[in-house]
């Protein structure tokens, strides 16, 4: 992308569009969400307050509470140096009366701006675009938001409670059995599941509920099983085009070669010799002395009626196709060519290339004739 200016204008463009469409959703959350403050939910405002500065972060960050359609979740972003965190309302009421659970949410999002994963995001870019490397640091952000989201709410049956929900939803979440719901990473514990989870910006829940309470890890035991399968997958996927390719190459390979030279042996000899045996060359020296006459015959008809001869060998073949069509069109048996036409003054010269294929020769075959008064062909 740096070398080539084409390369650096696509990413330009991709650059601009991705500007302008966070540009138009952070329209969308200033016109359209509720900005939180000291006379719009003052007490919500004042608990982002509390816990932004107990995480350490100097400058308040905006907040919004947004509806969005029973969607369960939140973010923060930024906007030209401005940062911001958006609470989703159906998310804050699925926390009910659980001040705990609502503040793993909002420290969880805190903890983006406390951590950095904000700054300097158009130059991870590249790194992020990366198979596999981006979604590895992603998953990694949130683990990172998880434990400031735990630490800031201060209680860990809270901070579980608001990781179920994301999970199960607000009415079945408090009774989730959360010892069953980390041992479901067993079923992730294969080949394709782990490949899937490498792909997938955000890890899954029961890992990330495990991640607050490593107590609930008892009983499900480590594995490397999934991790070497998915390894396994990875170089079996990389290199099947390369095994499937390689037969392919040495089965049409030689065809091609041999449909070339052909073409090229065809281009090379497209005015050579062709290979006659005797009696071959003795009919077509016969055809070649009957075409040249009945081609001496159009030319002088021509002459007769136009009182000149046709000015090369083009508009004695056209002559011949609008004068005598749908007859066989005269044809050098000897190169597979157009026979040879030479106007002068005073007559033409119609010619073969003869049996070496090759015009202007020893052996050509010609036929000479005169139109001036009183001479005829020789």
């Amino acid at each position: 992308m740096i070398v080539s200016i084409f390369g650096l204008i696509y990413v330009a463009l991709i650059g601009l569009f991705l500007f302008f469409a966070h540009l138009a959703f952070v329209t969308h959350i200033r016109g359209s969400a509720v900005r939180l403050g000291p006379e719009q939910f003052p007490e919500l405002h004042r608990r982002v307050e509390e816990l932004a500065a107990r995480a350490g972060i100097g400058k308040m960050p905006e907040a919004y509470l947004m509806q969005a359609g029973g969607t369960l979740n939140a973010l923060a972003t930024k906007f030209l140096g401005t940062q911001m965190i958006v609470l989703y309302s159906d998310l804050l009421e699925a926390c009910g009366d659980d001040e705990s659970a609502r503040d793993m949410i909002i420290g969880h999002e805190l903890g983006h701006i406390k951590a950095g994963h904000l700054r300097w995001i158009w130059l991870l870019i590249p790194g992020l675009i990366v198979p596999f490397l981006g979604a590895a640091y992603s998953r990694a952000r949130e683990f990172t938001c998880d434990r400031y989201g735990a630490a800031l709410c201060g209680k860990r049956k809270g901070a579980l409670l608001g990781l179920s929900i994301l999970a199960a939803g607000a009415r079945h979440a408090p009774g989730m059995n959360l010892q069953a719901f980390v041992s479901q990473r067993r079923q992730l514990d294969t080949g394709w599941m782990t490949l899937g989870q490498w792909l997938s910006n955000y890890p899954p829940l029961c890992e990330r509920v495990a991640s607050v309470d490593p107590a609930l890890n008892f009983g499900v035991p480590v594995s490397a099983r999934g991790p070497i399968r998915a390894v396994v997958l990875l170089a079996g996927l990389v290199s099947l085009p390369v095994l499937a390719t390689v037969p392919f190459v040495l089965w049409v390979g030689p065809l091609f070669e041999e449909a070339i030279e052909e073409a090229a042996a065809a281009q090379e000899g497209s005015r050579g010799s062709l290979v006659l045996t005797p009696t071959q060359a003795d009919a077509a020296e016969a055809l070649v002395q009957q075409d040249l006459a009945d081609l001496t015959t159009i030319v002088m008809e021509f002459h007769q009626s136009a009182g000149k001869l046709p000015a090369d060998g083009e508009t004695v073949y056209s002559l011949w196709r609008s004068l005598r069509r749908g007859e066989r069109v005269p044809t050098d048996p000897f190169d597979g060519m157009d026979y040879g036409y030479v106007a002068a003054e005073d007559g033409f010269i119609l010619f073969s290339s003869g049996p070496d294929g090759e015009p202007q020769t020893d052996d050509d075959i010609t036929k000479m004739s005169s139109v001036t008064s009183g001479a005829g062909p020789e």
